[in-house]
Protein backbone atom coordinates (compact mmCIF):
# COMPACT_ATOMS: atom_id res chain seq x y z
CA UNK A 1 0.00 0.00 0.00
CA UNK A 2 0.79 4.05 -0.50
CA UNK A 3 0.60 4.40 2.84
CA UNK A 4 3.40 1.70 3.39
CA UNK A 5 6.03 3.73 1.45
CA UNK A 6 8.92 5.43 2.89
CA UNK A 7 9.20 9.09 3.02
CA UNK A 8 12.05 11.24 3.70
CA UNK A 9 12.93 14.54 2.57
CA UNK A 10 16.26 15.51 0.74
CA UNK A 11 17.74 17.72 2.94
CA UNK A 12 18.03 17.19 6.73
CA UNK A 13 18.13 19.50 9.81
CA UNK A 14 22.04 19.71 9.53
CA UNK A 15 21.35 21.44 5.93
CA UNK A 16 18.45 23.60 7.66
CA UNK A 17 21.72 25.09 10.03
CA UNK A 18 24.02 25.82 7.17
CA UNK A 19 21.17 27.52 5.56
CA UNK A 20 20.63 29.46 8.54
CA UNK A 21 24.63 30.62 8.16
CA UNK A 22 24.42 31.78 4.23
CA UNK A 23 20.94 33.37 5.17
CA UNK A 24 22.66 36.60 7.77
CA UNK A 25 25.75 37.08 4.91
CA UNK A 26 25.63 39.85 2.83
CA UNK A 27 23.29 38.77 -0.24
CA UNK A 28 23.45 39.89 -3.74
CA UNK A 29 20.99 39.10 -6.14
CA UNK A 30 21.74 39.73 -10.09
CA UNK A 31 19.09 39.36 -12.81
CA UNK A 32 19.77 37.22 -16.08
CA UNK A 33 21.37 40.14 -17.92
CA UNK A 34 23.66 41.23 -15.05
CA UNK A 35 24.61 37.55 -15.15
CA UNK A 36 25.85 37.29 -18.80
CA UNK A 37 27.55 40.10 -18.93
CA UNK A 38 29.51 39.00 -16.11
CA UNK A 39 30.14 35.41 -17.35
CA UNK A 40 30.77 36.64 -20.88
CA UNK A 41 32.16 40.59 -21.02
CA UNK A 42 32.56 42.41 -17.39
CA UNK A 43 35.46 39.36 -16.18
CA UNK A 44 36.99 41.55 -14.25
CA UNK A 45 34.22 43.02 -12.03
CA UNK A 46 33.41 38.93 -11.78
CA UNK A 47 36.34 38.33 -10.42
CA UNK A 48 35.90 40.78 -7.75
CA UNK A 49 32.54 39.16 -7.06
CA UNK A 50 34.78 35.65 -6.22
CA UNK A 51 36.78 37.56 -4.29
CA UNK A 52 33.84 38.93 -2.02
CA UNK A 53 32.58 35.70 -1.63
CA UNK A 54 36.08 33.98 -0.59
CA UNK A 55 35.68 36.88 2.11
CA UNK A 56 33.11 34.47 3.28
CA UNK A 57 30.78 37.48 3.94
CA UNK A 58 29.09 37.68 0.36
CA UNK A 59 26.73 35.38 -1.67
CA UNK A 60 24.99 35.67 -4.73
CA UNK A 61 21.99 33.59 -4.55
CA UNK A 62 20.21 32.48 -7.79
CA UNK A 63 16.27 31.43 -7.95
CA UNK A 64 13.65 29.51 -9.98
CA UNK A 65 13.89 32.49 -12.49
CA UNK A 66 18.01 32.75 -12.42
CA UNK A 67 18.12 28.53 -12.80
CA UNK A 68 15.30 28.46 -15.58
CA UNK A 69 16.59 31.54 -18.04
CA UNK A 70 20.08 29.82 -18.04
CA UNK A 71 18.76 26.35 -19.13
CA UNK A 72 16.43 28.39 -21.50
CA UNK A 73 19.56 29.44 -23.18
CA UNK A 74 20.03 27.87 -26.51
CA UNK A 75 23.84 27.49 -27.04
CA UNK A 76 24.88 25.11 -24.68
CA UNK A 77 28.43 26.45 -23.98
CA UNK A 78 26.83 29.70 -23.35
CA UNK A 79 24.77 27.57 -20.82
CA UNK A 80 27.52 25.98 -19.04
CA UNK A 81 29.49 28.60 -19.10
CA UNK A 82 26.92 31.14 -16.95
CA UNK A 83 25.98 28.11 -15.10
CA UNK A 84 29.54 27.84 -13.85
CA UNK A 85 29.82 31.53 -12.97
CA UNK A 86 26.70 30.93 -10.39
CA UNK A 87 27.79 27.88 -9.09
CA UNK A 88 31.26 30.19 -8.11
CA UNK A 89 29.39 32.82 -6.36
CA UNK A 90 25.98 31.24 -4.95
CA UNK A 91 27.49 29.02 -2.72
CA UNK A 92 25.00 26.31 -3.92
CA UNK A 93 22.14 28.62 -2.18
CA UNK A 94 18.97 29.35 -4.03
CA UNK A 95 15.93 31.50 -3.27
CA UNK A 96 13.01 28.74 -3.01
CA UNK A 97 9.83 29.35 -5.78
CA UNK A 98 8.14 32.90 -5.16
CA UNK A 99 4.50 30.45 -4.92
CA UNK A 100 6.22 28.65 -2.01
CA UNK A 101 7.43 32.41 -0.42
CA UNK A 102 4.15 33.54 -1.54
CA UNK A 103 2.20 30.36 0.53
CA UNK A 104 4.73 31.15 3.73
CA UNK A 105 4.11 34.81 3.52
CA UNK A 106 0.38 34.26 3.71
CA UNK A 107 0.27 32.17 6.91
CA UNK A 108 1.27 35.59 8.45
CA UNK A 109 -1.94 37.30 7.92
CA UNK A 110 -4.12 35.36 10.85
CA UNK A 111 -1.62 36.40 14.00
CA UNK A 112 -1.58 40.13 12.73
CA UNK A 113 -6.05 40.00 12.58
CA UNK A 114 -5.94 38.59 15.81
CA UNK A 115 -3.39 41.44 17.02
CA UNK A 116 -0.32 38.89 17.66
CA UNK A 117 3.14 40.05 17.05
CA UNK A 118 4.10 39.29 13.50
CA UNK A 119 7.29 39.63 11.60
CA UNK A 120 8.02 39.16 7.88
CA UNK A 121 9.60 35.67 7.28
CA UNK A 122 13.29 34.91 8.02
CA UNK A 123 15.42 35.05 4.96
CA UNK A 124 17.20 31.07 6.29
CA UNK A 125 12.95 30.03 5.19
CA UNK A 126 13.12 31.21 1.89
CA UNK A 127 16.46 30.03 1.13
CA UNK A 128 17.15 26.16 -0.03
CA UNK A 129 19.97 24.70 -1.92
CA UNK A 130 19.73 24.62 -5.45
CA UNK A 131 18.34 21.12 -5.45
CA UNK A 132 15.45 22.36 -4.41
CA UNK A 133 15.00 25.91 -6.61
CA UNK A 134 11.91 24.30 -8.21
CA UNK A 135 10.16 22.36 -5.10
CA UNK A 136 10.65 20.42 -1.74
CA UNK A 137 12.14 17.06 -2.78
CA UNK A 138 11.90 13.94 -0.81
CA UNK A 139 12.73 10.33 -1.73
CA UNK A 140 9.92 7.94 -1.92
CA UNK A 141 11.42 4.18 -1.05
CA UNK A 142 9.13 1.27 -1.41
CA UNK A 143 8.17 -0.48 1.58
CA UNK A 144 10.38 -2.94 1.03
CA UNK A 145 13.30 -0.75 2.08
CA UNK A 146 14.52 -0.81 5.89
CA UNK A 147 14.02 2.76 6.80
CA UNK A 148 17.96 3.20 8.33
CA UNK A 149 18.82 2.18 4.81
CA UNK A 150 16.81 4.50 3.04
CA UNK A 151 17.78 7.28 5.39
CA UNK A 152 21.36 6.86 4.82
CA UNK A 153 21.07 6.60 1.28
CA UNK A 154 19.02 10.08 1.46
CA UNK A 155 22.23 11.61 3.42
CA UNK A 156 24.85 10.06 0.73
CA UNK A 157 22.94 11.85 -1.97
CA UNK A 158 22.22 15.21 -0.21
CA UNK A 159 25.70 15.49 0.62
CA UNK A 160 26.84 15.09 -3.10
CA UNK A 161 28.09 18.63 -5.04
CA UNK A 162 25.47 18.04 -7.83
CA UNK A 163 22.68 19.09 -5.63
CA UNK A 164 24.29 22.73 -5.08
CA UNK A 165 25.52 22.91 -8.96
CA UNK A 166 23.32 25.07 -11.39
CA UNK A 167 25.97 23.47 -13.68
CA UNK A 168 25.10 20.08 -13.48
CA UNK A 169 21.70 21.16 -13.69
CA UNK A 170 22.50 22.83 -17.30
CA UNK A 171 23.93 19.70 -17.94
CA UNK A 172 21.06 16.97 -16.59
CA UNK A 173 18.13 18.71 -16.64
CA UNK A 174 15.53 17.70 -19.36
CA UNK A 175 15.61 21.08 -20.85
CA UNK A 176 13.50 20.15 -24.01
CA UNK A 177 10.68 19.06 -21.72
CA UNK A 178 10.48 22.46 -19.67
CA UNK A 179 10.50 24.67 -22.46
CA UNK A 180 6.94 24.38 -23.53
CA UNK A 181 5.97 24.33 -19.79
CA UNK A 182 7.81 27.85 -19.44
CA UNK A 183 6.28 28.86 -22.69
CA UNK A 184 2.89 27.97 -21.42
CA UNK A 185 3.77 29.97 -17.94
CA UNK A 186 5.15 33.25 -19.60
CA UNK A 187 1.74 33.05 -22.19
CA UNK A 188 -0.62 32.48 -19.19
CA UNK A 189 1.48 35.57 -17.72
CA UNK A 190 1.47 37.64 -21.00
CA UNK A 191 -2.94 36.87 -21.14
CA UNK A 192 -3.32 37.73 -17.30
CA UNK A 193 -1.23 40.94 -17.62
CA UNK A 194 -3.33 41.98 -20.62
CA UNK A 195 -6.75 41.62 -19.51
CA UNK A 196 -5.86 42.85 -16.39
CA UNK A 197 -4.52 46.21 -17.87
CA UNK A 198 -8.05 46.09 -20.05
CA UNK A 199 -10.00 45.81 -16.41
CA UNK A 200 -7.70 48.21 -15.24
CA UNK A 201 -8.53 51.10 -17.83
CA UNK A 202 -11.94 50.02 -17.46
CA UNK A 203 -11.93 50.30 -13.73
CA UNK A 204 -10.94 54.00 -13.37
CA UNK A 205 -11.85 55.68 -16.10
CA UNK A 206 -13.95 57.62 -14.70
CA UNK A 207 -12.09 58.21 -11.10
CA UNK A 208 -10.04 61.26 -10.69
CA UNK A 209 -6.36 60.98 -11.42
CA UNK A 210 -4.71 61.31 -8.17
CA UNK A 211 -7.68 58.45 -6.52
CA UNK A 212 -6.67 56.40 -9.87
CA UNK A 213 -3.09 54.65 -8.18
CA UNK A 214 -5.15 53.98 -4.63
CA UNK A 215 -8.36 52.12 -6.48
CA UNK A 216 -5.90 49.96 -8.61
CA UNK A 217 -4.04 48.85 -5.48
CA UNK A 218 -6.58 47.98 -3.05
CA UNK A 219 -8.00 45.63 -6.34
CA UNK A 220 -4.47 43.77 -6.53
CA UNK A 221 -4.20 43.69 -3.14
CA UNK A 222 -7.81 42.37 -2.74
CA UNK A 223 -6.85 39.67 -5.39
CA UNK A 224 -4.13 38.23 -3.35
CA UNK A 225 -6.17 38.26 -0.23
CA UNK A 226 -8.70 36.42 -2.01
CA UNK A 227 -6.30 34.25 -3.83
CA UNK A 228 -3.38 33.57 -1.40
CA UNK A 229 -4.33 34.44 2.15
CA UNK A 230 -8.23 33.61 2.60
CA UNK A 231 -7.35 29.86 1.85
CA UNK A 232 -4.28 29.50 3.69
CA UNK A 233 -6.44 31.33 7.06
CA UNK A 234 -9.25 28.94 6.23
CA UNK A 235 -6.46 25.65 6.45
CA UNK A 236 -4.88 26.77 9.61
CA UNK A 237 -8.34 27.53 11.58
CA UNK A 238 -9.80 24.30 10.31
CA UNK A 239 -6.85 22.51 11.28
CA UNK A 240 -6.96 24.18 14.83
CA UNK A 241 -10.75 24.12 15.14
CA UNK A 242 -11.72 21.01 13.11
CA UNK A 243 -14.29 21.61 9.97
CA UNK A 244 -17.36 21.57 11.93
CA UNK A 245 -16.14 24.62 13.64
CA UNK A 246 -14.93 26.65 11.23
CA UNK A 247 -17.93 28.54 10.24
CA UNK A 248 -18.15 29.50 14.34
CA UNK A 249 -14.89 30.13 14.96
CA UNK A 250 -14.77 32.41 12.13
CA UNK A 251 -17.77 34.59 13.38
CA UNK A 252 -16.27 35.10 16.54
CA UNK A 253 -12.76 36.02 15.08
CA UNK A 254 -15.04 38.42 13.32
CA UNK A 255 -16.66 39.87 16.33
CA UNK A 256 -13.49 40.40 18.34
CA UNK A 257 -11.59 42.33 15.73
CA UNK A 258 -14.38 44.00 13.63
CA UNK A 259 -14.62 44.41 10.16
CA UNK A 260 -11.71 45.12 8.13
CA UNK A 261 -10.04 48.75 7.57
CA UNK A 262 -7.37 50.59 5.68
CA UNK A 263 -4.78 50.47 8.39
CA UNK A 264 -5.22 46.37 9.37
CA UNK A 265 -5.10 46.03 5.68
CA UNK A 266 -1.62 48.07 5.18
CA UNK A 267 -0.19 45.67 7.99
CA UNK A 268 -1.42 42.16 6.42
CA UNK A 269 0.16 43.60 3.41
CA UNK A 270 3.38 43.97 5.23
CA UNK A 271 4.23 40.91 6.44
CA UNK A 272 3.97 39.37 2.86
CA UNK A 273 6.41 41.78 1.21
CA UNK A 274 6.92 39.50 -1.67
CA UNK A 275 3.49 39.42 -3.01
CA UNK A 276 2.94 42.98 -2.08
CA UNK A 277 5.65 43.92 -4.37
CA UNK A 278 3.72 41.88 -7.32
CA UNK A 279 0.56 43.50 -6.51
CA UNK A 280 2.36 46.93 -6.81
CA UNK A 281 4.28 46.01 -10.08
CA UNK A 282 0.57 44.96 -12.13
CA UNK A 283 -0.92 48.71 -10.88
CA UNK A 284 2.34 49.92 -12.30
CA UNK A 285 1.22 47.56 -15.67
CA UNK A 286 -2.29 48.96 -15.36
CA UNK A 287 -1.22 52.66 -15.27
CA UNK A 288 0.86 51.87 -18.26
CA UNK A 289 -1.76 50.47 -21.10
CA UNK A 290 0.67 51.19 -23.89
CA UNK A 291 3.22 49.63 -22.97
CA UNK A 292 3.04 46.20 -24.47
CA UNK A 293 3.68 42.99 -22.81
CA UNK A 294 6.57 41.33 -23.63
CA UNK A 295 6.75 37.27 -22.34
CA UNK A 296 10.02 38.34 -20.58
CA UNK A 297 8.28 40.43 -18.42
CA UNK A 298 7.54 37.02 -16.89
CA UNK A 299 11.02 36.63 -15.21
CA UNK A 300 11.84 40.20 -14.76
CA UNK A 301 8.68 40.42 -12.18
CA UNK A 302 9.83 36.83 -10.60
CA UNK A 303 13.78 38.46 -10.27
CA UNK A 304 11.66 41.60 -8.36
CA UNK A 305 9.49 39.59 -6.09
CA UNK A 306 12.35 37.34 -4.76
CA UNK A 307 15.89 39.27 -5.35
CA UNK A 308 14.49 42.64 -4.09
CA UNK A 309 12.50 41.82 -1.40
CA UNK A 310 14.88 39.46 0.44
CA UNK A 311 17.88 40.04 -0.56
CA UNK A 312 20.56 42.54 0.40
CA UNK A 313 20.98 44.38 -3.13
CA UNK A 314 19.23 43.46 -6.10
CA UNK A 315 21.34 44.42 -9.58
CA UNK A 316 19.48 45.13 -12.56
CA UNK A 317 20.18 46.22 -16.17
CA UNK A 318 16.51 46.96 -17.26
CA UNK A 319 15.92 50.60 -16.76
CA UNK A 320 11.99 50.07 -16.60
CA UNK A 321 12.86 47.59 -13.54
CA UNK A 322 15.26 50.19 -11.83
CA UNK A 323 12.84 52.91 -12.30
CA UNK A 324 9.84 50.97 -11.16
CA UNK A 325 11.54 49.62 -8.01
CA UNK A 326 13.61 52.98 -7.10
CA UNK A 327 11.19 55.76 -7.60
CA UNK A 328 7.63 53.94 -8.09
CA UNK A 329 7.53 51.75 -5.73
CA UNK A 330 8.50 51.63 -2.16
CA UNK A 331 8.32 47.61 -0.98
CA UNK A 332 12.00 47.53 -1.72
CA UNK A 333 13.61 50.31 -0.46
CA UNK A 334 11.01 49.51 3.35
CA UNK A 335 12.52 45.96 3.47
CA UNK A 336 16.20 47.61 3.06
CA UNK A 337 17.33 45.78 -0.07
CA UNK A 338 19.55 48.12 -2.38
CA UNK A 339 18.57 48.64 -6.20
CA UNK A 340 21.48 49.34 -7.91
CA UNK A 341 21.81 49.74 -12.25
CA UNK A 342 24.51 47.55 -13.81
CA UNK A 343 27.42 46.31 -13.39
CA UNK A 344 28.46 49.84 -12.68
CA UNK A 345 26.25 49.68 -9.29
CA UNK A 346 27.16 46.83 -8.44
CA UNK A 347 30.67 47.15 -8.21
CA UNK A 348 30.03 50.12 -6.02
CA UNK A 349 28.76 47.97 -3.86
CA UNK A 350 32.01 45.94 -4.46
CA UNK A 351 33.81 48.23 -2.99
CA UNK A 352 32.06 48.89 0.29
CA UNK A 353 32.17 44.78 0.78
CA UNK A 354 36.02 45.46 1.22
Amino acid sequence: MDSQKISIGLFSSDDGIAIGVASKKLLIYPDHNIWINLAERSLDVAEKCRVAVRTGNVLFPVSTAAVTEVLEQTDSKQRCHVASLMDDLCGGISFRPSSYIHALESDLPLNVLLGSPTDSLTRDRVLCWIAECFARMKLVFPPSWDRTKAESFTNQLARKPEVRSVRWLVENFPVDKMRPLQAEWEKHFVERTKASVAEGVSLVQNLAKDARWKRLLFEERHWAYKEYVRPRMRKSITEAVGEENLVKTMANILRRVGLGSEDRFNRIMAVMPSLDLFCHIMVERRRDPMRKVYKQDFCDVEHAIVGSVYADVFVTSDGHLFDLLTNRCSVSAARGCRVVKGVQGLEEVLKSCK
